[in-house]
């Protein structure tokens, strides 16, 4: 007789606490951004000021993917593509997508934030300089984030990454429990 042997759930208390700390990072850099600006009152003699223009929730899409590539597996050259939505959905990105969950509302919006607030250039600044891990059966990660701009692409073979910026810490907090990341 066999018995059902669930997988195994990986805890993941520190991404609780990498979440607080994204949330904190993003609320002390917002700190930082000017304030709406208020006009002087409107004279009678001037029509009202129209109000301004809602901001609209985000267009549907990707709003970060991880892709891990590397090494061998049992099939061939291991990999994997992990892609979350503007929606906050977490899928796959193999056919068909498949849903792995979703990530709170808060973190969500921290991350949006500290994407859109990151220095892509900065970040591409320092170049990968030793070799790749794919040479000897390791993993490469490419991380692509959507800004309001661009799609922002880092590969971890081509820049050399900060484990410790805070976008990094985010995206780890947000999607640690989705995807493995290899070690440095």
């Amino acid at each position: 007789m066999s018995t059902l042997i669930r997988p195994a759930h990986r805890a993941r208390p520190a991404a609780s606490v990498l979440g607080t700390m994204l949330l904190a990072t993003v609320a002390a850099g917002c700190a930082f951004l000017p304030g709406p600006t208020t006009s002087p009152a409107a004279s009678p003699a001037s029509p009202p000021a129209s109000p301004a223009p809602s901001q609209s929730a985000a267009p549907p899409g990707p709003l970060v993917s991880v892709e891990t590539r590397g090494g061998m597996c049992l099939g061939g050259t291991c990999g994997a593509i992990v892609v979350l939505g503007t929606d906050g959905r977490v899928r796959t990105a193999a056919k068909p997508p498949n849903e792995l969950g979703a990530v709170a509302a808060e973190d969500l919006a921290g991350l949006t934030a500290l994407i859109e607030a990151t220095d892509f250039v900065a970040i591409r600044a320092h170049p990968f300089t030793g070799t790749c891990p794919v040479a000897y059966d390791g993993q490469e990660v490419v991380y692509e984030f959507t800004t309001s701009d661009a799609v922002e692409r880092i590969e971890s073979c081509v820049t050399e990454v900060d484990s410790r910026h805070p976008l990094f810490v985010g995206v780890t907090a947000v999607l640690g429990e989705f995807i493995s990341l290899p070690l440095e």
